[in-house]
């Protein structure tokens, strides 16, 4: 039985349990995690959807209108659909669920008979083994059963002259039963293989399939958390960085929101984090820094949640209402989420990574032209989507700090900016990975701009550099022959310490019985610093008897 603290605002009750606690967001949300690379290309550059509707973010942001499109999903939240590119930008194939369109808007080689239309349409999930290969996931509906059946098809590039077809022998192939319309992916901890994740109907099981370079794995890791899933319609998304999952169900007027831990490495999904709001909820998204959450689910609800205010309270407390949007939300390849409400324009978050009004919400920010857009949006693997980020090594005064981007894939080119006003105008590079040398000790805040085609993306950090430790052993000094003396530093303490060459960590004396060079080693912080000393000692005692008296009496 879980343990809750409830809170009320205005007509709504939040329920949070009590273990979620500000000391787990902060390690959740702020602990070095595997890195999720800035894309791995441009696989999401090209989307289609609604009623012959379509964006190109390859010509930049705002994205061009493309009217080329063959999906007519039209009412109702069965609307979402699929589509991949190549590392480079050009389309693939896409599909509405039922059938796939290739490059040339025609239907793929056997690529119709492929399932129903549902809220999330599908998933195009690159085989990590085969270039050649992509795995396509959907939901099949069978009414003598009365249920929805999650499975998969294969599809092979090198078919139709390169255009591609799907296999015959691995079509429609089933890999659960009893399934809501629920679906998302995100790559592994180790960034080649990829999670696929979908969730059962009138249960609380999540089931995580792995796609590695072997094969589909075809027995879930199965997770019972969170909320009973009594409805088929709603999003589900993990965050870019594949740590949090969060999936919206809509009933009416009602429905629950639920937001859980997601392991990238294990497709564990736990409440160790664990928020639900009992909302009706359709579209959730994170922002690329997957410090935000999104959710839409009706007029009255569209709103922002602030994963790193603190406590859970704290968190409810941050929640701002940006509009009115009752459709899809998805994460663009320019750091933007888009914004699905039945119409020939998509809303646009602008700054998603912001918080309140500064995000900055445009209802009416891409023009579809001819294209409608109902309630659904592509869906695409999540971690194409993250923030770059980038890891620092060497944090000492004086020496050079070593900056390394994650995954360079799909990156023209960047521009640093560490924003040390000591060395400025000279404080910037064009290097992936450039060797930088602060002016000095303090807290620095480098900006790394990220260019893919004509997007770009700026990310911030923070990088702390170190004074190097400066013991000190004192003079040179002399000891008597047999004696014992202590060597002491009158520095600070450090994290360890080498005497001779011989690792003592937390000894900042060392005991001396014999003449010779001592030399010492602080460590703190990963920054040495060091001092030598000579122990010599006093020439033995002599007795100068010339002038001495005896008295022999």
């Amino acid at each position: 039985m879980k343990a809750y603290i409830k809170f009320f605002f205005t007509c709504a009750r939040y329920i949070i349990p009590s273990r979620v606690l500000l000391c787990m967001l902060t390690s959740l949300f702020c602990a070095l995690s595997p890195f999720i690379s800035f894309s791995q290309g441009k696989e999401a550059n090209i989307w289609y959807f609604g009623v012959h509707a379509g964006i190109d973010f390859n010509t930049g942001s705002p994205p061009s209108v493309l009217l080329n499109g063959q999906t007519y999903l039209f009412t109702g939240p069965n609307a979402g659909s699929a589509c991949i590119s190549d590392a480079n930008g050009n389309l693939l194939f896409y599909t509405d669920g039922v059938k796939i369109w290739n490059q040339n808007h025609v239907v793929m080689q056997n690529g119709d008979n492929l399932g129903y239309k549902t809220t999330q349409g599908a998933m195009i999930v690159k085989d990590p083994g085969n270039q050649n290969y992509y795995y396509f996931f959907n939901y099949a509906w069978e009414t003598a059963s009365w249920q929805y059946f999650f499975q998969y098809s294969v599809i092979d590039m090198a078919l139709d002259n390169g255009l591609g077809g799907v296999v015959p022998s691995l079509k429609n192939i089933r890999l659960g039963s009893h399934m809501s319309e629920h679906l998302s992916a995100v790559h592994h901890a180790n960034t080649e293989d990829v999670w696929v994740v979908a969730h059962g109907l009138g249960t609380s099981n999540y089931y995580s399939f792995l796609v590695t370079a072997d094969s589909l794995h075809t027995q879930p890791v199965v997770s019972n958390a969170g909320g009973i899933f009594t409805s088929n319609s709603g999003y589900m998304k993990i965050s870019p960085d594949g740590q949090l999952i969060g999936a919206g169900v809509q009933i009416g007027t009602g429905g629950i929101f639920n937001l859980l831990s997601f392991n990238n490495a294990t497709g564990v999904i736990s409440e160790n984090f664990y928020l639900s709001i009992p909302m009706s909820s359709f579209g959730v998204e994170f922002s690329p820094d997957n410090n935000k959450l999104y959710i839409s689910g009706g007029i009255s609800h569209f709103i922002q949640l602030d994963l790193n205010a603190g406590s859970s309270q704290d968190i409810l407390n941050s929640m701002f209402t940006i509009g009115t949007a009752m459709g899809a939300l998805q994460l663009g390849p320019d750091g933007k989420i888009y914004c699905a409400h039945s119409g020939y324009y998509l809303g646009v978050i602008n700054n998603p990574n912001e918080a309140g009004i500064a995000c900055n919400y445009d209802p009416q920010g891409v023009f579809l032209g001819s294209g409608y857009c109902s309630v659904g949006l592509p869906s695409f693997i999540q971690s194409y989507l993250n923030d770059p980020e980038y890891a620092t090594t060497q944090h000492c005064a004086g020496q050079p700090t070593q900056f390394n981007i994650a995954n360079t894939n799909g990156i023209d080119s960047v521009y640093w900016k560490f924003k040390d006003f000591g060395n400025m105008p000279n404080d910037t590079s064009t290097l992936l990975s450039p060797a930088y040398t602060f002016s000095g000790p303090g807290t620095y805040y480098p900006e790394l701009t990220v260019y893919s085609g004509l997007l770009h993306k700026t990310v911030k950090d923070t990088v702390v550099i170190y004074p190097l430790p400066t013991p000190q052993l004192g003079s040179d000094t002399l000891f008597c022959p047999g004696a014992t003396i202590a060597l002491m530093l009158d520095a600070g303490p450090g994290d360890t310490y080498n005497w001779n060459g011989n690792f003592t960590p937390g000894s900042q004396t060392l005991a001396v019985t014999d003449t010779g060079t001592y030399f010492v080693r602080v460590r703190q912080h990963g920054c040495n610093g060091y001092d030598t000393i000579q122990v010599g000692s006093y020439p033995p005692a002599t007795a100068d008897i010339t002038n001495a008296q005896f008295n022999n009496s």
